[in-house]
């Protein structure tokens, strides 16, 4: 808060925070298996909103990996997601699409459809990502740096974090096998989830409150 509003508006922002109703999200963490699908299940706008991004991963020498989409959630805004997973040729960048389209309640009431781009590399205890997601609900993770790139350039957002990768002393950590992409997938997953949740960003719901969350999710999007 004091980063968002500034310190003088701690007091305000903080009293304000407290009288918001929490938003229900959905089951955390996602892991690899709770988000994995087939390229069918994935919604058809998802195709047509990502195809200038696909084609410029095709570009760049990465290969699919996986596809995945968002099944335990309970953000009554969000209304469709689809994601694809990617690798380099080195097996040391891994890509990412994500697709999110959002409804905006009266009196906008309207959708807004997203793209993000993500690249990450690893190392023993760090990662670094660079993303055009511009707006977060949340801060980066200790050691696991994120830079946001204000562009849709798919190729000029991959220069950039190739170039950073170029000015580290040490080579990012190749991923030798699926299930070590999995189980890393996992990892930095419960790490993130286990960080919000000790800064008290999540919080776990009641039975009831999940029951009553569930009773206001609107029906599934039309496929087209």
């Amino acid at each position: 808060m004091v980063r968002m509003g500034g310190l003088l508006r701690l007091p305000l922002t903080y009293f304000h925070s407290r009288l918001l109703e929490p938003t229900p999200v959905g089951w955390m963490p996602q892991t690899w298996a709770d988000l994995e699908c087939t390229e069918q299940e994935l919604p058809s706008r998802f195709f047509s909103s990502t195809a200038a991004a696909r084609g410029s991963l095709r570009d760049l020498g990465f290969d699919i990996v996986g596809f995945k989409k968002l099944r335990k959630i309970l953000y009554l805004a969000q209304r469709d997601h689809g994601g694809i997973n990617f690798i380099d040729k080195s097996h040391c960048h891994f890509g990412q699409i994500l697709y999110v389209r959002i409804y905006a309640r009266p009196p906008i009431d309207s959708y807004r459809e997203s793209v993000v781009v993500a690249f990450t590399a690893r190392w023993e205890k760090s990662t670094l990502s660079y993303t055009n997601e511009a707006h977060t609900g949340f801060d980066s993770v200790p050691e696991h740096e994120v830079v946001r790139v204000a562009s849709d350039d798919v190729a000029y957002i991959y220069k950039r974090f190739v170039d950073a990768l170029g000015k580290r002393k040490e080579l990012p950590i190749p991923i030798a096998s699926n299930q070590e992409l999995y189980d890393w997938f996992d990892s930095m997953a419960t790490v993130a989830f286990n960080h919000r949740v000790r800064r008290g960003l999540y919080v776990r719901m009641s039975d009831q409150e999940v029951d009553a969350a569930l009773e206001k999710i609107p029906p599934p999007l039309p496929a087209s």
